[in-house]
């Protein structure tokens, strides 16, 4: 488990500062409540880098090319009113296997724009009929 920020300046400030009691190794790790080889790594990180931030991280690689993420982009661009769903059925018959939810990534870090799909289907003429008949029905009239 990483070891909190504070931890790590009260490590070197416990072991290296002119105004702290200067303690070894052993001695810091029991009063900050950590082991000696972790002492010993922020030390060592403390010296060589002269910081006791976290070290950046590698990225997951990406499914698609910076080509085709351009291909989303313009699949995007091209129609007003489309969905994240049918960039990745488009990209499906090119052969670009990709989900829905990365085309929404994709488009929000291009700043694209996307509509979301309907969650309810529209009424149907079934449906539209039906809603008159009970409307003339259940009229008041004044």
């Amino acid at each position: 488990m990483a070891i909190l920020v504070d931890k790590r300046y009260e490590i070197v400030f416990l072991s290296n500062h002119p105004l702290s009691p200067q303690l070894n190794h052993t001695d810091v790790a029991k009063a900050v409540h950590c082991s000696p080889s972790t002492v010993k790594y922020w030390l060592k990180r403390c010296m060589q880098f002269k910081t006791l931030s976290d070290s950046t991280r590698s990225d997951r690689p990406r499914r698609t090319t910076p080509k085709q993420n351009q291909r989303v982009i313009l699949l995007a661009e091209e129609q007003t009113f489309v969905t994240a769903q049918d960039i990745a059925s488009k990209l499906k018959l090119q052969q670009v296997v990709v989900s829905d939810r990365t085309v929404q990534r994709h488009l929000n870090e291009a700043g694209a724009k996307y509509n979301r799909p309907m969650s309810k289907p529209l009424l149907t003429e079934h449906h539209r009929q039906s809603r008159l008949k009970w409307a003339q029905h259940h009229k008041v009239t004044n």
